[in-house]
């Protein structure tokens, strides 16, 4: 062998070093950024869930107004009224299942 050939092989083996080192940081790069995606989805999944509560209270807030204002007739608070009646049959049902 060589000098040339020699140099040639340490260098191969230099480089070669160098790649294991790059994949090793890159798969804990690809670790650490599949957990914070994971995280996200779950922060997302939450404020979904909040959004859901928060239209829903929003929702009674009105009906609750309309009720005590006396504001908007009777037949628009009465429509209201039979949803939530309608809304709170449904979890009934789904509690009986």
């Amino acid at each position: 062998m060589t000098e040339e050939d020699r140099l040639l092989l340490v260098n191969l083996k230099a480089n070669t070093q160098q790649l294991f080192e790059k994949i090793n940081s890159l798969k804990k790069e690809k670790e650490l950024l599949q957990n914070e995606v994971m995280d996200l989805q779950n922060k997302i999944g939450e404020l979904e869930r909040e959004k859901s509560d928060l239209c829903r209270k929003n929702e009674q807030l009105k009906i609750a107004s309309q009720l005590t204002s006396g504001k908007g007739g009777g037949e628009d608070a009465k429509q209201k009224i039979n949803f939530l009646v309608r809304e709170i049959d449904n979890c009934i049902a789904l509690l009986n299942k």
